[in-house]
């Protein structure tokens, strides 16, 4: 079971006047996959979310993992709507950091590698040894594939794992389809397409970089995870079950 460093926080931040909020979903909890229960749960919607596209032959046991589910710098995240799992996305972080051990290797780091390497050379980045935060196998049960507002959950809630590891850039591995949504979202292509691990489609890598995503969560508050309370934040990365949008 893979498992991400965590320090408690306290969130801190000036009050901004922001646009008016869309109406938000309610009733939603969400937990980090760290025991083998929430493991499953996020396992079984990637494969009834891929079967159901035809992006994956079905498997006996009806669950869809790989092998950087088990590797330290990954961890998935389950959003439910009462008992129920609906929906589930995991980050993975790319740290180079020469200290640390089973850092280096993400998804999109393995399809792209020159482009990765390309956009962690670059010179403007905030840490002395950059980051990245790949967020990936972002799925909704079938039944919920029209509830839209539930990618919007999924986005905010890895906005806490960006602001918990300071990432210098976000990357994804986006289907051509969903490439404008990304765009919207202040995300540049970068290459692409390239055929993604483990299912039948292609993707383009997408990147943005801290400063836009600054952008992102200033103008679309359901992306703020600095909205919420530390109470949240933090119960999230002990492995409690938390409500989407805390006390708010």
């Amino acid at each position: 079971m893979s498992s991400l460093h965590y320090a408690p926080v306290t969130l801190v931040r000036a009050q901004q006047t922001k646009p008016a909020e869309r109406r938000r979903p309610t009733g939603l909890t969400a937990r980090l996959a760290m025991d083998t229960r929430t493991q499953m749960d996020a396992y079984g919607l990637r494969h009834a979310s891929y079967l159901a596209g035809g992006f994956i032959d079905p498997k006996p046991d009806g669950l869809f993992a790989d092998a950087h589910d088990e590797m330290p710098n990954a961890q998935s995240v389950v959003v439910y709507q009462g008992e129920r799992p609906v929906a589930s996305a995991r980050v993975c972080v790319l740290d180079t950091h020469p200290d640390l051990t089973g850092w280096n290797d993400i998804p999109a780091a393995r399809i792209f590698p020159e482009d990765v390497a390309a956009l962690l050379a670059a010179p403007h980045h905030e840490n002395k040894y950059p980051k990245a935060l790949e967020i990936n196998r972002l799925v909704r049960h079938p039944d919920f594939a029209n509830d839209f507002s539930l990618v919007f959950v999924l986005y905010r809630l890895a906005g806490f794992m960006i602001l918990k590891h300071n990432a210098d850039i976000v990357l994804s591995c986006v289907r051509r389809n969903h490439t404008p949504f990304y765009q919207r979202l202040q995300f540049t292509k970068i290459a692409g397409p390239r055929r993604y691990a483990g299912v039948k489609f292609e993707t383009n890598l997408m990147a943005c970089g801290q400063e836009n995503y600054s952008y992102v969560v200033n103008n679309i508050p359901v992306f703020d995870a600095m909205a919420s309370d530390s109470k949240t934040y933090n119960g999230l990365f002990l492995g409690e079950t938390i409500n989407v949008f805390g006390s708010n």
